[in-house]
């Protein structure tokens, strides 16, 4: 489900902390700090070899979040846009595959874009938002439409069609509930052509440092 709600974004998979091996850095454009959102590509790789669930390509991330695994985000701090990297980071000993736990990686990191708070401004196309929804078939909340923190950018098409559109214009800290129907061929018949309602929160608005 592409344009749905990828309600669960994926980011959650990573991971441990490492040392870096930069490239490619432009001195001249902005740099990466705690607080910003990046947008990077990355692959993950365990003795030169690129390990499963490890490569995202376009993934949001907020440094210093916490959201990847220790000192993951803190490698990035200070890349410029359209710089590359390369960075070491260790998985935990007690991580879930046997394969990864407690083992040295690298990850090959992309970095595209740099997005600073906006809070004084209305959201935007290309702009990104931190969201807090819920949504509801018949008034009951149901299974996976529900995410605290997530990160969406506006105009990318990334969830379901007609979801982004009705959050332009909103502003930090403004509530709102939005109608958007599922498509016919929808994976779950649950909500396959079902008109739903989401309560959506903005929590903070990121626009594109050019």
């Amino acid at each position: 489900m592409k344009k749905i709600l990828t309600l669960v974004l994926c980011l959650s998979f990573l991971f441990g902390c490492g040392s870096e091996n930069s490239s490619k850095n432009n001195t001249n454009s902005p740099k990466a700090k705690n607080g910003d959102i990046v947008k990077i590509d990355y692959v993950g790789k365990l003795d030169g070899t690129a390990f499963q669930g490890g490569t995202a390509n376009g993934a949001l991330l907020e440094l210093g979040s916490g959201t990847f695994i220790d000192g993951f985000e803190e490698q990035l701090v200070d890349m410029a846009v359209d710089s590359s990297k390369s960075i070491k980071v260790t998985f935990p000993a007690n991580y879930g595959s046997s394969e990864l736990a407690g083992k040295e990686t690298t990850f090959d990191i992309d970095l595209h874009a740099i997005y600073q708070p906006a809070d004084d401004a209305a959201s935007q196309n290309s702009d990104i938002v931190k969201i807090d929804y819920v949504g509801k078939l018949n008034g009951t909340a149901f299974q996976g439409g529900t995410a605290n923190g997530a990160l969406l950018e506006l105009g990318s098409g990334t969830y379901i069609e007609g979801f982004e559109e009705q959050l332009v214009g909103m502003k930090t800290g403004e509530s709102k509930t939005i109608k958007v129907t599922f498509p016919a061929n929808y994976g779950s018949s649950e909500l396959a052509g079902k008109e739903v309602t989401f309560d959506v929160a903005i929590n903070h608005i990121f626009r594109v440092v050019k």
